[in-house]
């Protein structure tokens, strides 16, 4: 490690000591971050409303403890695919990790597995999974995108599981991409050019930012022309791919792939059992963050219903609007097996790179076993609706 280097890592470590909640990680990613990455991370599609809806419907959930029971310490860990995590949050593969912070998927992976659980790669975080395996020593999923077609769908999973990777993670939800207007604000619809129309603007967003732009100079990451992921793939500052599939190309991918597969994007019980039909071991309950389809119900409320439908036939993981420890607490007590979370690592990573990961993840650990304790509740296993008041007429 250079002089550099280790100075930037002191900086890093101290930034995320100062971390107490999601909400410090998201005001401290504003500070560092350009606005347009900055935007990119914290926006959503048309007037945000799904994104707002996806966190209130958190907040509207009441708690049913039992007291005096003597609970000091709540078991948290959960299977999940057969495999053991310590507590039940997960990393969803969210795009262009890479310019966030320098110590980017690989650091992300890094820092879950130090946490006892795991990092999901998207196929446009910027890296190629070969490389975030190699550097990261950790366990990994992949989350495939797959503009070209079934062919190079194909490809993809060929060389994910060429590079160990044991869970594949299919968005069904983007067979376009939703309106960002706060992108479209900034000057880079997707996909990202930086011409004579918006170089001045951004430049002065980048400058304003030093030490975020010398991190990543330092690791060679441009802001413009070809990523370092698939072909025409993460490559400028914005880059989103529309990815199409059909059941009929779940099928296919089933049959093609030996590991543990997995539906990302499903949001009713119909939907639920088709993907189960597909060959899913595990459907997760998205609306994308709020990224695609404004007018999208709150993935806790979609919950219930998709548990209902699936049964015992596949586990059920939930994305969205996770803040809390609290929050993975009401998704278990409605069925869910384990969530995943995307905008809070994020800030966390723009914040203080892999320690601030690291920092969100003990954040969410030590809300939910304090909520457990609360609630006088003594394992993960125990939650259930019981656990809940009843939502109002």
């Amino acid at each position: 490690m250079s002089g550099l280097d280790g100075f930037l890592a002191r900086v890093d470590a101290r930034a995320a000591e100062r971390l107490h909640s999601i909400r410090d990680a998201r005001r401290a990613a504003r500070r560092r971050l350009p606005t347009v990455v900055f935007d990119y991370v914290d926006g959503a599609a048309d007037d945000e409303v799904t994104l707002r809806r996806n966190e209130d419907a958190f907040r509207a959930v009441t708690f049913r403890p039992e007291m005096a029971s003597g609970i000091v310490e709540p078991a948290l860990g959960v299977t999940v695919l057969g495999n053991a995590v310590d507590f039940p949050v997960l990393l969803a593969p969210c795009g262009l990790t890479r310019l966030i912070h320098a110590d980017g998927p690989s650091g992300v992976a890094r820092a879950a597995a130090s946490r006892g659980t795991v990092s999901v790669l998207s196929t446009v975080a910027g890296s190629p999974v070969e490389a975030v395996v190699a550097e990261s020593g950790a366990p990994l999923w992949f989350q495939l995108y797959a503009a070209g077609g079934l062919d190079e769908a194909d490809q993809l999973c060929d060389r994910a599981a060429a590079a160990g990777v044991e869970v594949l993670v299919v968005t069904v939800d983007t067979p376009t991409i939703g309106n960002r207007e706060r992108d479209v604000r900034n000057g880079v619809s997707p996909p990202l050019r930086i011409d004579a129309h918006n170089a001045v603007p951004l430049g002065v967003q980048v400058l304003a930012r030093p030490r975020w732009a010398a991190q990543l100079a330092a690791t060679g990451i441009r802001l413009s022309g070809r990523g370092a992921g698939p072909p025409g793939r993460g490559g400028g500052l914005l880059s989103s791919v529309a990815s199409p599939f059909s059941w009929d190309d779940l099928v296919h991918l089933r049959k093609r792939w030996h590991g543990s597969f997995v539906v990302k994007g499903i949001l009713s019980g119909a939907d639920a059992r088709r993907a189960v039909e597909s060959g899913a071991d595990a459907v997760i309950v998205s609306n994308h963050g709020g990224r695609q389809l404004d007018g999208a119900p709150a993935t806790l409320d979609a919950l219930p219903g998709v548990v209902a439908a699936v049964g015992g036939d596949a586990q059920v993981l939930l994305d969205g609007g996770v803040r809390r420890g609290a929050h993975v607490v009401a998704a278990l007590a409605l069925g869910a097996r384990a969530v995943l979370i995307g905008r809070p690592y994020l800030f966390g990573l723009a914040a203080a790179g892999e320690r601030g990961v690291e920092r969100v993840l003990d954040i969410l650990r030590a809300e939910m076993r304090r909520t457990m304790v609360l609630m006088g509740c003594p394992s993960v296993e125990r939650l259930g609706p019981d656990w809940l008041e009843a939502p109002r007429p």
